[in-house]
């Protein structure tokens, strides 16, 4: 199970991302590292359509920050024993009775991302990246109109290029259009 089967390392494909893996250090919900390196790896079909979306953005003058792309089972059942609520954190499957999947963290076809300016500075938001409030969905009124509108934008490109938004956080997006493949616990 660990073998790297359908996942790349994101920069091999197209270096003009912002990779900033919040579970490779410890400044996420967890407060712990979770991640070994800060190497982003995702989906090969999945990448493609990122790099499309990137394309939109960069030509719009913005880049795209990588908060999370490919995670390891292993790492899904860490969150899930520090967070044991399903609402927020799903809980890790279980690989011995799992058949069919979906898209996923778990086998890099889902990505958490935002928008940044030329120069890496990021674009206002919402909220900030995993912080479990009413703001963090697209659907709360109390959100001043300006940040709710830079992430409709990053939301209708990401939807033009075929990923599926998440309504309860609007960083995260499932690859809608390929055929869900096996999750894996390839460590990075």
């Amino acid at each position: 199970m660990n073998t790297m089967g359908n996942l790349v390392k994101l920069l091999d494909m197209d270096d003009d991302f912002i990779i900033d893996l919040k579970y490779a250090g410890s400044d996420n919900f967890t407060g712990e590292k979770i991640y070994i390196s800060c190497e982003c790896y995702i989906d090969r079909n999945t990448a493609l359509l990122l790099i499309a979306a990137k394309n939109i953005f960069r030509d719009a003058g913005y880049r795209v920050k990588l908060w999370d792309a490919y995670r390891p089972i292993s790492a899904q059942k860490r969150f899930f024993e520090i967070l044991p609520d399903n609402n927020f954190v799903a809980m890790p499957p279980d690989m011995s009775v799992l058949k069919s999947f979906r898209t996923s963290h778990m086998n890099g076809m889902c990505v958490d991302i935002t928008l940044t300016d030329m120069e890496g500075t990021e674009v206002p938001m919402p909220c900030g990246f995993d912080e479990f409030v009413p703001a963090a969905s697209l659907s709360c009124e109390d959100t001043p109109e300006k940040l709710r509108g830079n992430a409709n934008y990053m939301r209708s490109v990401m939807i033009g290029c075929g990923f599926r938004p998440y309504d309860g956080e609007w960083w995260h997006f499932y690859d809608d259009t390929n055929e869900p493949v096996p999750y894996s616990d390839f460590r990075i």
